[in-house]
């Protein structure tokens, strides 16, 4: 059965506003053209968007000959959307507009503990980075918060989480109420990998591995997210590396997961916790090199697996993937070492967005909530 004229008329707007979304200016022309749409059609498509206040006219556009084009822009701070990335060590606060531009972005070193304290002083970073930001409060869509949990499909409830993480199973309940706008909870890795996939424009399929203070990841299908059956889909922290006795103990009671042989805090705690300290120091510190080439060795071995398991690009994000680009050539190495068959390790990507990612992309499902729901 096709779409009636009202789904089509839905359909034909949002075309033309995620259009618009990507770029300065364009005419009616330009974007008939882009979006193989009749010109009445755009025409009708831009009078409703601009009654939302979400287009205006940017007046005459130059001209080789003939009449003057008017030309449209996207009002993309319309509406704006916050994200909270929470780590065991640092909360990320991010603002992003309907294109997924930051407005704003502020990282602070704070420890959350299950206790009301520790709770309102959460709330007043969060209250203070609304303020500095000077977006308007009726324009935010809503609060996604990024976690290094398994939460449910709803966003409301946690199921499991990281050990270093000392909130409660019961945190949404607690910051729910705080703000007049909605709230929803999503894990980190699935977060940064949408946000990345989103900035790259590519709607292919990719595995991203979340390098961070955990280890995670996600399965890319067509630029979207599969999250599994149980919701568990990517947890590439607990795929097992070491196996037997002689594996590092995990966090979740098991021996020689992934996350035990790379979280960043084992190069962090080498450097006075501070992972930017550690690859500033890097190429003089011996000790660093050690400590760095037994990492890499590790890290080889988890893509090799994931590469033999998917065999699609591999995007490295999380903290790592701040640093990782200037070591590609090095990883990739190690990686064809383990593969005789693999004469290529261009595979291995590093992130296009760094340490906002997951914040982004906890935001951007209210965004596109919004753009979806036109």
């Amino acid at each position: 059965m096709g779409m009636s004229s009202i789904e089509v008329k839905k359909a034909n707007q949002n075309s033309v506003l995620r259009y618009v979304l990507q770029q300065e200016e364009e005419t009616k022309n330009s974007i008939a053209g882009a979006l193989g749409l009749s010109i009445p059609t755009v025409t009708q498509c831009l009078k409703k968007l601009e009654d939302y206040g979400l287009v205006k006219e940017t007046g005459s556009m130059q001209s080789i000959g003939g009449r003057k084009a008017i030309g449209y822009t996207c009002i993309k701070n319309a509406k704006a959307a916050i994200g909270v990335d929470i780590t065991p060590n640092h909360v990320n606060i991010v603002v992003i507009d309907l294109a997924m531009q930051l407005l704003y972005s502020k990282r602070q070193n704070i420890r959350l503990y299950d206790d009301k304290a520790s709770y309102d002083a959460l709330r007043r970073v969060i209250e203070q980075a609304l303020y500095e930001s000077g977006v308007k409060k009726d324009s935010i869509l809503g609060m996604g918060i990024s976690l290094p949990t398994i939460t449910d499909e709803t966003g409301t409830r946690i199921f499991a989480m990281h050990e270093k993480m000392q909130i409660s199973f019961g945190f949404y309940d607690t910051v729910k109420d705080w703000f007049d706008f909605p709230v929803i909870m999503r894990n980190d890795a699935n977060c940064a990998a949408q946000a990345e996939m989103k900035a790259r424009g590519e709607t292919g399929n990719a595995v991203y591995f979340f390098i961070s203070q955990s280890v995670g990841g996600a399965i890319v299908n067509h630029g979207k997210i599969n999250p599994g059956e149980s919701l568990r889909e990517g947890e590439f922290g607990h795929m097992t590396l070491i196996p037997g006795p002689t594996g590092r103990p995990c966090f979740c009671g098991r021996r020689g997961c992934a996350d035990a042989y790379l979280t960043t805090s084992i190069l962090a705690d080498a450097a006075d916790g501070l992972l930017d300290k550690f690859f500033q120091e890097l190429p003089e510190k011996e000790a660093y090199r050690a400590l760095w080439e037994e990492y890499l060795q590790y890290l080889a071995l988890a893509i090799h697996n994931l590469n033999m398991v998917f065999d699609r690009p591999l995007i490295i994000g999380g903290y790592l993937g701040e640093y990782i680009g200037s070591y590609t050539e090095e990883l990739g190495k190690k990686i064809r070492e383990m593969d005789p068959y693999l004469e290529d390790s261009s595979f291995v990507k590093p992130a296009v967005l760094k340490y906002e990612a997951a914040a982004m992309g906890a935001a951007a499902v209210f965004t596109e909530q919004y753009l979806n729901s036109l």
